[in-house]
């Protein structure tokens, strides 16, 4: 695991407490699922941690297969980061890749043959911050 990998899953960690969310490590060895998070009304959510250093890209992919099926209680923790500036945590509901847009959230299908390949991807650009700003911790904590 690579130090930015491991700063964003402490910086994770750290912003979700920081909104009184009981945070778990997820030990039941599904790949890709970091946290186990669970609400005041006692619902229980997955996250599936991504970082993007914004300093070298400009997007991120997530395979399909590791994924799984997007569902209600499945969230995409996705960390910006970039030069001189605090980290950004933005929580995206799976289901939303589910709903491309085509212009921040493009679902990569492949043939069935190439199947493995199919991805949901997420594009951060200057323009897109606005579309953004509704998916920060805090404009979601509210919905979980």
């Amino acid at each position: 695991m690579n130090k930015l990998t491991q700063y964003a899953q402490h910086f994770t960690k750290l912003e979700l407490m920081k909104a009184r969310l009981e945070v778990f490590q997820n030990e039941s060895g599904r790949e890709g699922v970091e946290f186990i998070i669970k609400t005041d009304t006692g619902n229980y959510h997955e996250l599936y941690l991504q970082t993007i250093n914004l300093e070298k890209d400009r997007s991120i992919k997530i395979s399909k297969s590791v994924l799984g099926e997007p569902k209600d209680n499945l969230w995409v923790a996705l960390v910006l980061f970039m030069k001189e500036m605090e980290p950004v945590l933005y929580l995206i509901p799976s289901n939303q890749l589910a709903k491309p847009d085509d212009y921040i959230f493009f679902d990569n299908n492949q043939s069935e043959r190439f199947s493995y390949l199919s991805n949901w991807e997420i594009k951060v650009f200057v323009k897109g911050i606005p579309e953004f700003s509704k998916f920060a911790l805090n404009n979601i904590v509210g919905q979980l």
